[in-house]
């Protein structure tokens, strides 16, 4: 089972379930992931998501093995789509690495936890790659545009203590200690009336994100582009100039 869900006291837990592989996104956990985020979005019995990992990593982003497709990046976009437009809260457990589309998946969640040994990073750029997710849309807003270009452009690792002097995070919590803090944090939203926390969600997303489906669906036009530009590629390119 790559993905365990548990349900309780309004919050529903979504825990990322290949350790072994630091959690990293197949086609199959991807479409899981959206299943049971589309059921929570209609089942007024959840008031709050809980997203979290398994094991030393929340994820590692898209596994390796996985041939590239456009299914993929589709999954991706919608996942991102549902979580973003959904009206309950979305908290994010963050231990260990979040890297590529994990870190793009934990920018789709409202609040994120992080460990203070949690580390970050968009490396897409340095395989020739081009990020999904909606971090074009999303990263900007909560680090700023400058450092959104050098996280995006550089591929650079961010420390847990960057993250959140960034704004990247809400909050850190010891290694041990960040499951327990989340799920508190879930706790203390799923007391308060869902019809409120989902007007601010929702009137927020209005000012600051009202054209998310079209920047999820020019990250997916461009994707689709320069998909298969790989480093080989790009210097076969730069030879034959």
């Amino acid at each position: 089972m790559d993905l365990i869900t548990h349900r309780a006291d309004g919050v529903l837990e979504l825990r990322l379930n290949r350790p072994g592989r630091l959690n990293a996104l197949t086609l199959e956990l991807a479409h899981n992931l959206l299943s049971a985020c589309h059921a929570a979005v209609d089942n007024p019995a959840v008031r709050v998501i809980l997203l979290t990992g398994e094991g030393r990593a929340f994820c590692a982003g898209k596994d390796r093995d996985e041939p590239p497709s456009a299914a993929f990046v589709d999954t991706l976009q919608a996942l991102a789509a549902t979580l973003v437009h959904a009206p309950q809260p979305v908290v994010c457990a963050v231990q260990g690495w979040a890297v590529g589309a994990g870190l793009e998946l934990m920018l789709n969640a409202d609040l994120a936890v992080a460990a203070r040994g949690a580390r970050f990073a968009l490396p897409e750029v340095t395989v020739g790659l081009f990020g999904t997710g909606g971090v074009a849309a999303l990263l900007p807003r909560l680090v700023g545009l400058q450092r959104a270009k050098g996280l995006l452009m550089l591929g650079q690792t961010v420390c847990a203590e960057d993250a959140e002097r960034w704004g990247l995070v809400w909050a850190l919590a010891d290694d041990g200690a960040v499951l327990k803090t989340a799920r508190a944090l879930a706790q203390q939203l799923a007391g308060s009336d869902p019809r409120m926390l989902a007007e601010t969600k929702r009137l927020l997303h209005r000012e600051q994100l009202t054209d998310f489906p079209a920047a999820l669906a020019r990250e997916a036009a461009v994707h689709s582009r320069l998909s298969g530009l790989g480093r080989l590629n790009l210097e076969q390119a730069d030879g034959a100039r």
